[in-house]
């Protein structure tokens, strides 16, 4: 049935294009790439779209109509100190043709220069979109009547001018019906003859510094009308425009390279199944018109797997969701209808000197008849763009790195095509303390912003003001300062000393370092060790009766009232060494009808409490005062009853008596974790026959299976303890060392966060597979890490905790969760309330141990032998992945699981994250929460929108994934 209505509704878009397009649901630029796959031909250079022969342009007179244009309010605008005009010029009068524009001055409108904003489509409104969604003065507020003030407007810095072009689009119109079928020579000419009339009307503006900014097909427009204006000034007798630069944000530039890009950077953000990336790579020369039927059916199901989600931006919520996700940045979804209402409203149209013909029909925000029936395109820009480089002007090419239509990845491709030898390396740019990237070639720069979809003004305004900004000053965009690099070298240092404060407050990384500190003693050949303790130990079992009652929370200092039971304290796992494990235990209101699941952090050597339960998955988060809780309604305790573990001993209140045992590894986890167990269950005898899982993500990518493992090879012993054990789920797992490090550094690739020549020099020197690899590629990893710059270990786009950045995450969590949870886990209230810390151990509760991750001893590199054995003994076996992760992104599971050898079963789909729609026409709108393809005994699931760890950057669809684990069952597909 859905299915069936979102065809329906695509039917729909087509016949009322703005609404659609504005609701999110249309999208012209896509449909225009697919409607010219079928036309291109073989040999298509780019045309040379100047007009050798010079054609008089039509002046008209202009006196006294700059003050007609003069806007004395927009309704519903707040005051402000800038002047701003609008209204029509005409471009040629036989045809009845003219423009409409909106015009912004600074506030200090003679010291700035003059900059001309196109939008793209083709065929959309520079005024709907630029203006009022993006880098204007002004957003439409929800009520589509009433503006408000955006400080990061573009006129801050200069004096901006949005042209709606070519005549159809927006409010620019023709009285000759043939007018509407045009192409990029045509708008060239057109926008030209705009300028110099305009200038003629504003001539105060015209020996001004000029600049000419877009994005998406302005790809096109910017750089032929910006070589039109360069051939033109050569005619003496001409008004010459004194053109100083161009700036194009994920933009159209080569047809070949946006093909290739796109399907790249689909499979690398988990967008699409291995076998289809694979049928595109094998069956697919996008520089070729001779592509085959396998090829053009490959591409066409890579569109459909990828699901309903947001053209512009693979992470932004769609304007028809309720969910409680939010996209990178706080842009409302919903904005252009907003618009369209606003600029429908005939009193705006009349403050804007709009619609003075009185066209009928409303104002469209795209005009879907112009971009069908779109003439002249040449599949590539490159020459017009080393032509721009060669005459001097400042060429700058920008990219949001989270669009899916014209993704980052794609203008990587085309920019090595320059041929510009590289004047300042690859290095991340400063905003407010968080990075994104810059570098600068002979005669061109490419910057990118980070978190931003194609619409780069909308989602990060902040970042979007500063890099234009250094664009019109001529300056690269700032690099960290050298007393804030030396700030953070010195915090790092005091990091390694006071290890969880620092982690908590996102500046250590005990994954991190134990994965690069192991590099150094890998041996050429070290198989998956078999953990199983293969003679049986018999296990110590202490007397439990009457402690399951000494363990019961009675209240959490700070919590709200909740139906459900509490427990935690500690189990004696060695009686001799004095050594204790703690946990807390989590029922559900339904205990009784719900399985067992046991959650296990990783590190090595972190702690499942301070994590897993108080930022996770568990049902309470710390309130910013660290003194009171808040429920998490999306607690796995809904569906199970959770036990978090702190193992091994030496993690949070975990302890031993005999220091030795603070240098641990992965066996000694398994072993003691097992013990734990078994004791565990004769104290909450309830649950021995019932459903046993274990979950947990990071290095739990070893404890999960191995502890699975050892359950398995024990049940065996018939006179042992029998845990009834169902199946395993590990997500953003340390799993396989040569596919961590591969996938890491190609995934820092197509995120925009490394170099073109750090990557290239990775892959060209370091083979991952062999302990033998050189200092050179030691070098480039390094490199790699260094050019990184200070973002989120754990989340590429997570506002860091010491961030003052305006822009959030993709999620709502709060970056200084943890150091809330410090201060309340150390409370002794709370730690009196939790049963902890009854030996009175000095020192703070810590999220995570230094010491026992840098003393970790065995720790095999691959588990997949081990995920394999599972596999092949019956229990259920997942494995999932946030998608934004930076530290085991979901590109190393990827090259991980064809390893694991199973068929597929069912192929990859996008599953539906079910809370996520709201009644919108017919109340179905698929919403996609991730991906899943079911092998044929192991399942692979990613959760989009979610860093490495999942329940606390997306709980809703952490919480859905979780239950349909749970249920046996695959996670929703769209209906």
């Amino acid at each position: 049935m859905r299915g069936a209505f979102v065809l329906v509704l695509s039917l729909l878009c087509l016949g009322v294009s703005v609404q659609c397009y504005s609701g999110r649901k249309y999208d012209p630029l896509g449909k225009f790439m697919k409607d010219r796959r079928s036309k291109r031909l073989v040999n298509n250079p780019a045309e040379d779209l100047v007009l050798t022969d010079y054609s008089p342009v039509y002046v008209a007179p202009q006196e006294g109509l700059k003050e007609l244009d003069k806007i004395l309010s927009l309704p519903g605008q707040p005051e402000v100190n800038f002047s701003q005009y609008s209204g029509y010029v005409t471009v040629d009068p036989k045809a009845g043709r003219a423009l409409f524009y909106y015009f912004t001055e600074s506030e200090d409108r003679s010291s700035k220069p003059v900059v001309l904003w196109l939008n793209g489509g083709p065929g959309c409104s520079s005024i709907g979109a630029g203006a009022m969604t993006e880098l204007g003065p002004f957003r439409v507020n929800p009520d589509g009547k009433t503006l408000w003030y955006n400080r990061y407007a573009w006129n801050n810095v200069a004096n901006v001018l949005f042209l709606e072009s070519p005549a159809g689009v927006g409010f620019s119109y023709s009285n000759t019906s043939s007018d509407y079928v045009t192409g990029d020579k045509k708008t060239a000419a057109d926008s030209y003859n705009f300028l110099v009339n305009w200038l003629e009307r504003y001539p105060e503006y015209k020996t001004r510094g000029f600049y000419i900014t877009g994005e998406s097909y302005a790809g096109h427009y910017v750089p032929q009308l910006a070589d039109l204006i360069l051939e033109n000034n050569k005619i003496t007798n001409q008004t010459v425009i004194n053109l100083k630069g161009i700036a194009i944000g994920n933009a159209l530039i080569d047809h070949t390279d946006t093909e290739a890009g796109t399907f790249d950077h689909f499979w690398t953000s988990a967008l699409i199944s291995d076998e289809v990336h694979e049928g595109i790579k094998s069956n697919c020369n996008f520089s070729s018109a001779n592509n085959s039927e396998v090829c053009y059916d490959y591409r066409e199901q890579a569109y459909e797997t990828i699901g309903n989600i947001y053209t512009y931006d693979i992470y932004a919520p769609l304007c028809s969701t309720s969910s409680s996700a939010p996209g990178v940045s706080n842009f409302d979804p919903c904005s252009s209808d907003y618009v369209f209402d606003y600029l429908n409203n005939p009193e705006v149209q009349k403050a804007l000197h709009a619609n003075i013909t009185g066209v009928p029909g409303p104002w469209e925000d795209c005009n879907d008849i112009i971009s069908t029936g779109w003439q002249d395109s040449p599949y590539t820009l490159l020459p017009t763009i080393k032509k721009l480089m060669e005459s001097g002007i400042r060429v700058w090419i920008y990219s949001g790195d989270t669009d899916r239509i014209l993704p980052v990845t794609a203008t990587r491709y085309s920019m090595p095509k320059l041929g510009s030898p590289i004047k300042t390396p690859w290095y991340p740019w400063d905003s407010q303390g968080e990075h994104r990237y810059v570098v600068e070639y002979q005669n061109v720069t490419f910057v990118t912003i980070r978190g931003a979809g194609h619409f780069v003004p909308s989602y990060q305004p902040e970042r979007a003001l500063i890099f234009f900004s250094s664009f019109l000053q001529g300056k690269l965009p700032p690099k960290q300062s050298k007393q804030k690099a030396a700030f953070v070298l010195v915090l790092s240092l005091l990091c390694l000393a006071v290890s969880v404060q620092c982690y908590s407050g996102r500046k250590y990384d005990p994954l991190g370092k134990f994965i690069k500190d192991r590099r150094s003693k890998r041996s050429v050949n070290n198989p998956a060790e078999d953990l199983v303790l293969t003679d049986y130990s018999p296990v110590y079992v202490a007397p439990q009766e009457g402690l399951k009652e000494l363990d019961k929370i009675l209240s959490l200092p700070g919590q709200p009232e909740v139906n459900f039971s509490q427990y935690s304290g500690y189990v004696t796992v060695d009686p001799k060494a004095g050594r204790a494990l703690f946990y807390y235990f989590t029922e559900s209101e339904d205990p009784s009808s719900k399985p067992l699941v046991l959650w296990l952090n990783g590190g090595p050597g972190c702690s499942s409490i301070g994590a897993g339960a108080m930022t996770e998955l568990g049902p309470f988060r710390v309130n910013p005062d660290g003194k009171t809780l808040w429920y998490n309604r999306y607690a796995w305790n809904n569906v199970a009853n959770v036990l978090f573990l702190e193992s091994p001993a030496g993690v949070g209140f975990s302890y031993s008596n005999t220091s030795s045992d603070y240098v641990t590894g992965d066996k000694k986890t398994a072993a003691d974790s097992y013990n734990f167990l078994v004791n565990w269950l004769e104290r909450y005898p309830e649950y021995k026959t019932r459903g046993f899982y274990i979950t947990g993500e990071s290095y739990a990518g070893h404890y999960v299976p191995q502890l699975a493992d050892l359950i398995l090879e024990n049940n065996k012993i018939t006179n042992q303890t029998v845990i009834n054990l169902k199946g395993i789920a590990i997500g953003n797992a340390l799993i396989d060392d040569t596919d961590t490090e591969a996938g890491t550094f190609d995934h820092f690739w197509t995120s925009a966060l490394i170099s073109d020549e750090v990557h290239e020099g990775i892959k060209s020197n370091c083979n991952f597979s062999s302990a033998n690899n050189s200092e050179v590629c030691y070098d480039y990893r390094e490199q790699a890490y260094e050019t990184i710059g200070n973002i989120y270990t754990y989340d590429i786009y997570a506002p860091l905790c010491s961030s003052s950045s305006s822009a959030p995450g993709v999620s709502n969590f709060d970056p200084c969760s943890s150091d809330y949870v410090f201060d309340y886990l150390n409370n002794p209230e709370v730690q009196k309330a939790l049963h902890a810390n009854i030996t009175g151990v000095p020192g703070p509760w810590e999220d995570c141990n230094y010491i026992i991750s840098f003393g970790w001893r065995d720790s095999p590199y691959t588990l997949l032998p081990t995920i394999k054995k599972l596999m092949e003994s019956g229990i259920r076996v997942w494995i999932y992945s946030g998608d934004t992760d930076r530290i085991i992104p979901v590109t190393a599971t990827r090259y991980s699981m064809p390893k694991l050898g199973s068929p597929i079963k069912t192929p990859w789909y996008p599953w539906d994250s079910q809370g996520e729609h709201r009644n919108a026409i017919l109340n179905h709108f698929f919403k996609v929460g991730g991906y899943v393809v079911d092998y044929q005994n192991v399942t692979f699931v990613t959760i989009r929108g979610s860093g490495h760890f999942v329940p606390s950057y997306q709980p809703e669809r952490a919480l859905i994934f979780f239950s349909s684990f749970i249920e046996g069952k695959l996670p929703p597909a769209q209906g």
